[in-house]
């Protein structure tokens, strides 16, 4: 009984959680606005990390390391005059910068990456938006966006963190009947104001059961924070067997003939009853005959007695 109630509960928590990924999910999906390109970024200055050095030739470079008697002993990142053998003009190597940071960070939902290079304190990020030409924040404020945090635990748990929303796009939902829905976030705050997260693969339009399956690895890492002692509970090995989407074409199809075999039970279960029922009327009009019958025999024997 315990083990029946421990499954119940979780199967409540976790339709809770669906319904309010449904709420969620307009601010997760996003869309990339196909004419931006980071060679719409005009940037021509030294990063936050860099020292700014006039060199012997005359041009303004970007250091990053130290600087003896005015030369730099790093690495030189940019130039802000024009780009000379080995140094690329500021312009373009920001250009570069922040395209490998949008291919290597952020979810193909919200492909544009975005950062204020004069500031490291301040947000940086993925957009569906276009960004504003000092790379410094999306043009419409509006867009979907997620943040790229660098303490692990937030990247992990916040619920507008890139890591989150990339692990969603990359999500493979089943295909069923040519289609494949995008993955759904579902989200519940934790104890410590942090977000525990799981994905799931909704198929409301499609008609049979189940109708959602789970992605296993966000989901026993929801059970692993939320019930520490889940892995020595059968009840619930059984249940996530029954619900990942690995397992869903083919729990669908077992679905599938369970309930076809539910209907041609029923419908021999009505073909009986619609035999006997028949067999039944029919008997009845022999026994309504024969009863007539016999009223007419003794209606003649009573004219014979006569």
């Amino acid at each position: 009984m315990t083990s029946e109630m421990n499954v119940i509960f979780l199967v409540v928590v976790i339709g809770a959680l669906i319904a309010y990924s449904y709420v969620r999910k307009d601010s997760k999906e996003g869309f990339q606005v196909k004419s931006y390109t980071t060679n719409d970024l005009v940037i021509n200055t030294c990063p936050s990390f860099a020292s700014e050095v006039q060199t012997a030739k005359g041009s303004t470079d970007c250091c990053v390391g130290d600087l003896i008697d005015g030369k730099c002993t790093g690495n030189t990142f940019c130039t802000k005059s024009p780009a000379y053998a080995g140094v690329q003009n500021c312009v373009d190597a920001w250009r570069s910068y922040f395209k490998q940071k949008g291919d290597t960070l952020c979810p193909a939902t919200m492909p544009n990456y975005f950062e204020n290079i004069l500031n490291q304190r301040a947000p940086i990020g993925c957009s569906s938006s276009a960004i504003q030409p000092s790379g410094s924040d999306p043009t419409d404020p509006q867009a979907k966006r997620c943040l790229l945090y660098k303490v692990e635990e937030s990247v992990r748990r916040k619920i507008d963190s890139c890591d989150v929303e990339k692990r969603r796009a990359n999500i493979q939902c089943p295909i069923v009947n040519g289609r494949s829905p995008d993955a759904t976030i579902n989200s519940t705050w934790w104890r410590d104001s942090s977000i525990l997260f799981s994905f799931s693969c909704n198929y409301p339009f499609e008609p049979g059961v189940p109708l959602v399956c789970y992605d296993r690895k966000s989901l026993t890492d929801y059970l692993d924070a939320e019930r520490p002692n889940w892995k020595n509970e059968k009840a619930v090995h059984d249940w996530i067997e029954q619900n990942v989407c690995e397992n869903y074409l083919n729990v669908r199809k077992k679905s599938k003939e369970a309930y076809d075999r539910y209907l041609d039970e029923k419908r021999q279960r009505e073909e009986a009853e619609r035999r006997r029922a028949e067999a039944e009327r029919r008997m009845q009009e022999w026994m309504d005959k024969f009863r007539g019958k016999e009223r007419e025999i003794e209606q003649l024997r009573r004219s014979c007695r006569r």
